[in-house]
């Protein structure tokens, strides 16, 4: 090997040893933390942002189906996480807070000394922000319905031509905004509707907004950073955009790491 391969060689060795103890900024009390209102994206930018740091990511709403629900059992969850008795406490990770476990009672001091949660809002202006909360919800379940039609259609289902054409017409009322339920006996027969127990939707559930403007004062306390899912036209943006943002300003200069 002549000198010129050993200084590559080197170079390369360093690379790595540099990525690796970045790596460990984001471990203990420095994990990632992302919280945010349903709809906005946040699972998407938590895989992304995984991908880019070559770190792992924790889906708190994973572990709360095996944790349980009710009786305190969401704050108990994170209280575990959060601690040291958790498996991946000292593991660099982000963790996605899902769309409610921040508004448990306690949760705020837990999180008091937390330098990295970000806000994944659609946008810092409230009115705009509710709005588009709003229609991203209309998709989402729009689409499910969707789902559910083009299933029916397919004919993958037990019912009659008739019982059939009379579901299609209850979902596309449904999707305008109309109350309803749909039984998981009603579905179709395919991939997608597996481990879906059905529908109940209330009279204009188009209209409603995932996030009370007490849970919207609560997550703008907690968090560190805000960051927009949205650019001013009302469009979304990138994965690959906001995932920059949010490691530009985890590597501030002026940003320290806290030790436990």
């Amino acid at each position: 090997m002549n000198l010129q391969e050993n200084i590559l060689r080197i170079r390369e060795v360093m690379g790595l040893l540099l990525e690796e103890e970045e790596k460990s900024n984001y471990k203990g009390i420095n994990r990632i933390i992302l919280i945010g209102p349903p709809t906005v994206g946040k699972s998407t930018v938590a895989e992304e942002l995984s991908k880019q740091l070559g770190i792992e990511y924790v889906k708190l709403d994973e572990l709360q189906e095996k944790f349980g629900y009710g009786n305190g059992k969401e704050l108990e969850l994170v209280k575990f996480v959060l601690s040291p008795k958790f498996d991946k406490y000292e593991k660099p990770s982000i963790l996605d807070f899902g769309g409610g476990h921040v508004y448990n009672k306690g949760v705020k001091e837990l999180l008091i000394n937390y330098p990295n949660i970000f806000l994944l809002l659609p946008s810092e202006d409230s009115e705009k922000s509710n709005e588009l909360l709003r229609k991203g919800n209309e998709e989402r379940w729009s689409g499910f319905m969707d789902q559910i039609i083009q299933g029916l259609r397919s004919g993958k289902h037990k019912h009659s031509k008739e019982k059939e054409l009379e579901l299609i017409d209850k979902l596309e009322r449904m999707k305008k905004g109309e109350g309803g339920k749909f039984d998981k006996e009603d579905l179709p027969d395919t991939e997608e509707m597996k481990g879906w127990g059905g529908l109940d939707m209330e009279k204009d559930w188009n209209k409603f907004i995932p996030q009370s403007k007490e849970e919207e004062i609560k997550n703008k306390e907690i968090a560190k950073h805000i960051i927009s899912v949205y650019n001013n036209d009302g469009n979304r943006r990138d994965k690959t955009d906001i995932v920059k943002d949010i490691i530009n300003l985890l590597n501030e200069p002026t940003r320290k790491h806290i030790k436990d």
